[in-house]
C-alpha cells in the first residue's frame, strides 16, 4: 500500500511563503510574522508568553538557560527520551541526573524524590510519544523542594492534563516543529511558553544574543541607542519569517484537521488492538491525561511471543508497513555519558572537583530498569493526519497478522 506524504503543506502555505522572499523581509526583526506566530501560539495554548526559536533542542536549552541553571547544579531528567533533553542541561554546565520511567513511557513520579540533592535545581519532564506525564505529583514534589519544572513537550503538541495544555503546567514548556513532529515549520523550529513574565523575558534575551529585548526595540534601533545592550550570555536561536508563516498556517488547521485525525486514528488502533492478548500496553489516554498521539507506542507480551520487537519490526518492514522502534530508553548509555566526554580538554563539567559531585556522574552504574525493560518489547505505529482511515486499518491488520505468526503455541 502506498502511504501519503508527511509532512505536507497547504496551497495557502506555498503561496504565503513567497511574500517575505519578494519583500526581502526574511529575518525575525525585519518582518512581523515571527511575533504574530508567537502571539497566536500563546493565545492558542493558554500561555502569557511564547518565544519562537529555530529548533526544539534550542527551546529546551533556552528554558534551562533562562532559569540560570549552570555549573554546580543538577537537573533531573528521564532516561527515556531524545538526547537533546539531557544535552540542554550539559550545555549550561550543569549535570543531568537520570530518572526511570513508568510502563506508560513517561517519568516515574515515585522515583524522583530519591534523586534530589542539595544541588538539584529543576526537573525536566518529557511527554513522550504524546503520552502526558502525571503532572500533579511531579508539581507537588517540585513545590516541596523549591524546584523549577520544565515540560519538554516536543512530542505532545495538543496534549492536556486535567484540561490544561501541556507546556503551561510547569514553569516553562518547550515544543518542537521538526520535520517529524505534529507539524513542522519547514524542517526545524521550536517554541518556549511560560506564564511567568520575568522568565519569559529571560528566554527572549537568551534566544537573541543576550540583548535587552525587553526595551521593545528592534536590534538596529537598540544599537543606535547604545552598544551596551547585552545583559547576559545568549545565542542566536531566532526563527525566520518563512518558518513563522508556515507555523501560523499549520496552527490554523491543527485542531480542525491535524489533531482531529490523530485522535480518530488512535481510536481505530484502540479498537483493533483491544482484545489482542499478545499486547501488554497501548498508549495511555484518559480524561485527566489526554494523549496528543505523536506516535502510537505498543508494548508486547514477550511471554507469549517467540521473538522480540526487533523481529516484529523487520517483518512489518518486509510487507511495507511503516513502524518505528523504541526511542532512546537509556540515554545514560551513550558514549558521551559513559566516557564523560564534556567540554574542552578537561571535559567540563564531568571532572570538575569544584562544581561536580563524582557520584552524580557515575553513569556506568546507572540502570533505569523499567525503561530498559521496554526496549525489547516496544514499537510504534504512525498516525499521520495526511493518511486516510484505510492506511490505519491496514497497519493494524498487518501487525495483528505478524504477531499471530509469532505466537508461542
Amino acid at each position: 500500500m502506498k502511504f501519503p506524504q508527511w509532512p505536507c503543506f497547504s496551497e495557502k502555505t506555498l503561496k504565503d511563503i513567497q511574500a517575505p522572499l519578494l519583500s526581502g523581509q526574511v529575518n525575525y526583526w525585519t518582518g512581523k510574522k515571527g511575533m504574530e506566530f508567537e502571539n497566536k501560539f500563546a493565545n492558542w495554548i493558554g500561555a502569557e508568553m511564547a518565544i519562537s526559536c529555530n529548533s526544539g533542542t534550542s527551546a529546551v536549552n533556552i528554558a534551562v538557560g533562562a532559569l540560570n541553571i549552570g555549573p554546580g547544579d543538577e537537573v533531573i531528567v528521564p532516561s527515556y527520551t531524545f538526547i537533546a533533553t539531557s544535552f540542554a542541561v550539559l550545555q549550561c554546565g550543569a549535570i543531568p541526573i537520570f530518572c526511570d520511567t513508568t510502563e506508560e513511557h513517561t517519568i516515574d513520579p515515585n522515583k524522583i524524590a530519591a534523586l534530589i540533592t542539595s544541588r538539584t535545581k529543576a526537573i525536566i519532564v518529557v511527554h513522550l510519544y504524546g503520552v502526558v506525564c502525571d503532572m500533579e505529583p511531579i508539581m507537588a514534589i517540585a513545590r516541596k523542594h523549591n524546584l523549577k519544572v520544565i515540560e519538554d513537550s516536543a512530542q505532545c503538541l495538543g496534549g492536556k492534563y486535567k484540561g490544561q495544555s501541556v507546556g503551561t503546567i510547569g514553569d516553562l514548556g518547550t515544543f518542537s516543529f521538526c520535520q517529524s513532529k505534529h507539524f513542522t515549520t519547514g524542517g526545524e523550529g521550536g517554541m518556549v511558553v511560560t506564564n511567568h513574565t520575568e522568565i519569559g523575558w529571560e528566554c527572549r534575551s537568551y534566544r537573541d544574543h543576550g540583548f535587552d529585548v525587553r526595551r521593545k526595540f528592534d536590534l538596529l534601533a537598540l544599537e543606535e541607542v547604545s552598544w551596551h545592550v547585552h545583559n547576559r550570555i545568549g545565542y542566536n536561536y531566532r526563527m525566520t519569517e518563512i518558518q513563522s508563516i508556515i507555523g501560523i498556517n499549520e496552527l490554523e488547521r491543527f485542531d480542525s484537521w491535524n489533531m482531529k485525525n490523530r485522535q480518530q486514528y488512535a481510536k481505530i488502533y484502540d479498537e483493533k488492538f483491544a482484545n489482542i492478548d499478545l499486547i501488554d500496553n497501548l498508549p495511555l489516554n484518559s480524561e485527566d491525561r489526554c494523549n496528543a498521539y505523536w506516535l502510537y507506542p505498543i508494548v508486547f507480551d514477550l511471554n507469549k511471543l517467540d521473538c522480540t520487537a526487533e523481529v516484529i519490526l523487520s517483518d512489518l518492514k518486509k510487507i511495507g508497513v511503516p513502524a518505528f522502534k523504541i526511542q532512546w530508553p537509556e540515554a545514560y548509555g551513550e558514549k558521551v555519558f559513559k566516557e564523560l566526554r564534556g567540554f574542552g580538554s578537561t571535559n567540563f563539567p564531568f571532572h570538575s572537583t569544584e562544581y561536580t559531585s563524582p557520584e552524580s556522574v557515575n553513569y556506568r552504574d546507572v540502570v533505569c530498569e523499567t525503561a530498559r525493560s521496554l526496549l525489547p518489547r516496544t514499537i510504534s505505529l504512525y498516525l499521520h493526519p495526511s493518511w486516510d482511515e484505510k492506511h490505519i486499518v491496514y497497519c493494524a491488520d498487518q501487525l495483528i497478522a505478524v504477531l499471530s505468526n509469532h505466537r508461542i503455541s
